[in-house]
């Protein structure tokens, strides 16, 4: 316990530098912040608290985390001022427009915020075995986040998991176009160059951010039985990416987000552990070759969480 009082005691003595990216309507999201997916109330909080205290600049959970009265519990005791820092929500997908209000303003409750700054719906449709949704439903959506825009409940909306198609459907009834599009993307996605995952090359000509989450492939053997499967460790200790990180004094983890972040890829990394979140936020002190660069870009594995063939993810199959 004295060891992580010194750390953060040390950490809070210096001021994290965290670029931002400009994601319209006067907004500006860091480019690293800490993800909570998975994590429980107590874990979202303890792991939300270090990272205030250290001087994360954003913090990512979403309504069906279940964890947000965690965060907003760590939100309500820090001594931070609010405007210091960046908050993303996301609502469940398939709502009605009423149904999109409701869970928005129960999160902010459970949040204990009056505004977020981003707010997205987190998938195209319902996460059901059998998914529900559809243009019309997705239409529906836009507009309640459209009136939550509106009525100062959020500073910006966007989406995740949306596929172009999807986007399209949005764009059609759309009076505010969406901030973000967050999808899975990682070391292992980039053969393809600018259009490696969700049309990510397309997003961005329509001058929509392209967020990443998963940047370490964390849930790349969720499912696995056979007991070997490594996906999950290589963007973190595997040959690659301790490699290049030997040449930058940096460690794999910091090489496999910095080459997201130099493509000005906002990334969600997450840990509970002060040491890896100030790790995780390190990563503006140097820049990577051209040719580490293509190096990382070039990788084929850790694949899709999501299945698919590394170019679109499986999401792309929803309603």
């Amino acid at each position: 316990m004295l060891s992580l009082v010194l750390l953060i005691t040390a950490v809070c003595s210096l001021q994290l530098d965290i670029p931002t990216i400009d994601i319209g309507l006067g907004v500006k999201m860091p480019l690293v912040g800490l993800g909570s997916w998975l994590y429980n109330s107590t874990t979202a909080y303890e792991s939300t608290k270090s990272a205030l205290e250290i001087g994360y600049t954003h913090f990512d959970t979403a309504y069906d985390y279940q964890n947000s009265d965690g965060i907003g519990r760590a939100f309500k005791e820090s001594t931070r001022d609010r405007k210091t820092y960046f908050v993303t929500t996301k609502i469940e997908g398939g709502l009605s427009y009423n149904d999109t209000i409701k869970e928005h303003l129960d999160n902010l409750d459970k949040l204990q915020l009056d505004q977020v700054d981003l707010l997205l719906t987190h998938f195209p449709c319902t996460m059901e075995a059998n998914p529900k949704g559809g243009a019309d439903r997705r239409q529906q959506q836009w507009k309640a986040l459209e009136y939550l825009f509106s009525a100062g409940k959020t500073r910006a909306i966007g989406t995740s998991h949306f596929c172009r198609r999807h986007m399209e459907d949005i764009l059609k009834v759309a009076t505010i176009k969406p901030a973000v599009n967050q999808v899975e993307y990682h070391v292992g996605m980039g053969q393809a160059g600018s259009n490696a995952t969700d049309d990510k090359q397309w997003l961005e000509s329509q001058g929509i951010v392209f967020q990443g989450f998963s940047p370490l492939c964390g849930p790349c053997c969720m499912g696995d039985t056979t007991g070997k499967c490594t996906y999950n460790k290589d963007l973190i200790n595997g040959p690659i990416v301790t490699t290049i990180g030997k040449k930058y004094n940096k460690t794999g983890v910091q090489i496999a987000l910095k080459w997201q972040v130099q493509q000005n890829i906002p990334v969600i990394p997450k840990t509970s552990n002060p040491k890896h979140q100030l790790q995780n936020a390190q990563l503006f002190d140097f820049t990577l070759s051209d040719k580490d660069m293509e190096t990382l870009s070039l990788q084929t594995s850790p694949p899709v969480v999501g299945g698919g063939d590394g170019i679109n993810s499986g999401d792309c199959g929803l309603p």
